[in-house]
């Protein structure tokens, strides 16, 4: 009745590789490596950037062609959506330590339309030189 293991295949010890204090793959060494915060990074480059094309459209119907915009949440979202990318791509230089002068300009690139998409490239590919190096 006291058996450690029982039960471990039901969920309820998730994190674990099948044996007491043997660490699986969330608790592992991966854990602080960029992995994670790489794929959160990757995803909030695209929607921050689809978002600031749609922003950039929406100013050029409103103001250019004084036309009916496509509505002020695209506007708020992106803003919402930019402090979510500033956040997530502190976390991946915390983790990584790629140069903070160029993790400065992937920061600021989410305030270009179409640049957080190179930047996105640009991170991606250094992260998985500095992998191959490794």
């Amino acid at each position: 009745m006291n058996d450690v293991s029982a039960g471990a295949g039901d969920g309820r010890r998730a994190g674990t590789a099948g044996t007491l204090g043997e660490p699986g793959p969330v608790a592992g060494g991966d854990r602080d490596g960029p992995g994670p915060a790489l794929t959160r990074f990757r995803v909030l480059a695209y929607v921050t950037g689809v978002f600031l094309l749609l922003l950039t459209l929406n100013m050029v119907l409103k103001y250019g062609l004084d036309r009916e915009g496509l509505g002020d949440w695209i506007a708020v979202g992106h803003g919402w959506l930019y402090l979510a990318y500033v956040l997530v791509a502190v976390d991946l230089w915390l983790r990584t330590r790629l140069p903070a002068s160029r993790m400065i300009l992937v920061v600021l690139a989410g305030t270009v339309p179409a640049m957080s998409f190179v930047a996105e490239r640009w991170v991606s590919h250094r992260l998985a030189d500095r992998s191959g190096d490794a």
